[in-house]
């Protein structure tokens, strides 16, 4: 019987074999993985990209409004409680209610009749127009009144003279009614030379229907 020779491990192998047996018992080999080489880290300064200026500015501008407000409203209370409470202005009012005249009888009526808003102005032929406001401020109809009005300046003395005297002729009024008179006057004086409507007050005197 003849054998052959492995050309691998050199061992007699009979002829009954197409491969040697003692290596093809032997576990192969795997092929080691290959080594990669990490490549060298960059380094860190020359990675950083710089901010662009535009957004640089815009930072510092708001860094600069956040301390700016900041202050205001930390300086704001105090300068609130040392600053003098300033002088409230004055409001025109109109002018107080009209009232009877002092020295006169009382009329049963006057105190249910008020005279307020009187504005003096002028008409077309620029004579002296007076007009105001009738208010019958009971809770009964109010006939017909004849009233005879005086304006006054609001700092007039009782004693004073008034500015301008007329007569109102007022129709029946109902229960709290009003009604716009108007009546023109004579007076030395142009109608912007008097004063203002807010100091100016009417007193009058119920000339009819006669006191009882």
């Amino acid at each position: 019987m003849f054998t052959w020779i492995c050309p691998k491990c050199g061992a007699e192998v009979p002829p009954s074999y197409d491969e040697c047996p003692n290596c093809a018992a032997a576990p192969a080999k795997e092929p080691a993985a290959p080594r990669v080489q990490a490549a060298p880290a960059a380094p860190a300064a020359a990675r950083r990209t710089p901010l662009p200026c535009w957004l640089v500015a815009v930072l510092v501008a708001l860094v600069l409004v956040g301390l700016g407000a900041g202050a205001y409203f930390y300086l704001l209370p105090s300068s609130q409680q040392k600053a003098p409470p300033a002088a409230q202005a004055a409001v025109p009012f109109e002018a107080p209610a009209s009232q009877p005249a002092p020295g006169a009888k009382p009329h049963p009526l006057a105190k249910y009749i008020e005279i307020s808003g009187v504005r003096v102005t002028e008409d077309r032929k620029q004579k002296a127009l007076a007009k105001f406001v009738v208010v019958n401020h009971s809770g009964a109809e109010l006939g017909d009144v004849v009233l005879l009005v005086r304006l006054k300046p609001t700092t007039a003395k009782p004693e004073d003279p008034p500015l301008a005297s007329l007569t109102a002729k007022v129709k029946s009024l109902g229960p709290y009614e009003s009604r716009e008179m108007e009546s023109s006057f004579h007076t030395a004086l142009r109608a912007y030379e008097l004063p203002d409507w807010q100091f100016v007050r009417a007193e009058f005197e119920i000339q009819s229907p006669p006191a009882p």
